[in-house]
Parts: C-alpha cells; sequence; structure tokens
C-alpha cells in the first residue's frame, strides 16, 4: 500500500484561523440582528368591566344562604351552577338538596337563550317571591311545556325566585359573545 504521508500538518496550520473565523462570524451576525431588529410592541388588553345595575354581587353560595333578603333588589350571582332545566324558560341553580328556582325574563327568551345542565353562569336579575299568582301567569305565557314541569314549579310557591335578565357563561365573559343573549 502506497503511505500517502501525514496530513496533520495542513490541519494544525489552518485550526486557528478557522477558529477566529467562526467566533468573528458568530460576532457579526449577533451585531448584524441587533442592529436590523425591530423591538416587539406587546398590547396588553384589559378585560372591559361588565356594567352592572345590581346592587349586590354575590357568590352563589352567599346568595343561596338568605335569598329572601334581597326581594325587590337587582343583584349579580357568580359561579351559579345549573342543576337541572325546567322547560325552556326556567332552571333550577344550587346544590341538589336546596335547589333555587331561575326564571329567564320574556327578552332573554325571545332571544334564545338557553343553559345547559353542569353550566357554570354568572346571572343578573330581581329576586321575588314566588306566588300561587305568579305561577299562574308563568303557565299562561306557557313557560311550562308539560304537566310535569307545572307540577315541579309548584315546589318553589313560597319561596324566593330569581328573574334574569342578563345570563353570562365564561365563553361569553371571555371574548366575543355579549351579555343577555348568551348562552
Amino acid at each position: 500500500m502506497a503511505n500517502f504521508g501525514s496530513r496533520r500538518g495542513f490541519a494544525d496550520k489552518l485550526t486557528l484561523p478557522l477558529m477566529i473565523l467562526a467566533f468573528l462570524a458568530v460576532v457579526g451576525f449577533l451585531f448584524w440582528l441587533n442592529v436590523t431588529a425591530e423591538p416587539t410592541q406587546i398590547v396588553i388588553e384589559e378585560a372591559a368591566e361588565r356594567s352592572t345595575t345590581a346592587s349586590a354581587i354575590l357568590a352563589v353560595s352567599d346568595f343561596l344562604a338568605d335569598a329572601g333578603q334581597y326581594e325587590g333588589q337587582v343583584v349579580e350571582v357568580t359561579d351559579a351552577r345549573v342543576a337541572s332545566r325546567l322547560g325552556t324558560q326556567a332552571f333550577w341553580i344550587g346544590p341538589d338538596d336546596r335547589p333555587f328556582l331561575v326564571k329567564m325574563d320574556p327578552d332573554l327568551v325571545a332571544a334564545g337563550t338557553e343553559v345547559l345542565i353542569e353550566q357554570t353562569v354568572t346571572l343578573v336579575g330581581s329576586v321575588w317571591n314566588m306566588t300561587d299568582s305568579t305561577h299562574a301567569a308563568w303557565d299562561g305565557q306557557g313557560a311550562f311545556p308539560n304537566e310535569g314541569d307545572k307540577i315541579v314549579a309548584e315546589f318553589a310557591i313560597g319561596s324566593p325566585f330569581l328573574e334574569v335578565t342578563e345570563i353570562v357563561t365564561p365563553e361569553a365573559a371571555g371574548g366575543d359573545a355579549g351579555s343577555g343573549g348568551s348562552s
């Protein structure tokens, strides 16, 4: 076999100049990035506060503890879990052992607002006491699609209920849907 000799001497002679050239190339690249880079503008958008005419803003547990004290007042109830529905115009919130009746006002019903079972919502509305005449008026408005719903609603007679004018879901609060007709 032929001996071509060692090429090691050639590589040793270029090591230092190539290392310096690589270092200068990196420094030059970083300098170029620094000169040509544009500062990034970060826009911080603060969430718009919803204006409400509520006389009290309450967590659902605080509201359910004594809802009767707010009779005739507009309240905002936050983090209310929909326990079950009562036709298309009403639903129950709160724990299963103490459900609280919520009725949507005619504007929400006309807008097609719906809530889902187990959905967490914020409610704004007035607290009223359920009477026989209120129950009959709801029946006249078609709030009870069947006789079973009408009978279930009779359990709320003598208790306070919330007639909501605004329902805000987490999806609506954070983005594109508006208040009132959110579902």
